[in-house]
């Protein structure tokens, strides 16, 4: 059976692998680890360097993410106009 964009549709449709029964668990048992973790940090004992370290990970996860906005110029009118002549006879 060669392998075209039907096969390609039909095999993504059935998929053998069941649903992940662990994943929730695994996720609340890192959370609690990470928790554990964080409260056992002495910050007084970071070098500045670690303190910085550590300011860059925790920042991408405490501080919203901004969206750039779209800034848009007044284009300025040219004072003079031009007019593109075609001699072709």
């Amino acid at each position: 059976m060669p392998f075209n964009s039907e096969t390609g549709r039909l095999a993504g449709q059935k998929s053998k692998r069941g649903q992940a029964a662990l994943s929730s668990e695994i996720r609340e048992k890192l959370s609690l680890i990470t928790s554990e973790i964080i409260d056992e940090i002495n910050i007084k004992e970071l070098t500045s360097s670690e303190k910085i370290a550590l300011l860059r990970i925790l920042v991408s996860y405490t501080v919203p993410k901004l969206r750039q906005e779209k800034i848009e110029e007044e284009l300025e009118q040219p004072l003079f106009h031009i007019e593109i002549i075609d001699k072709t006879e």
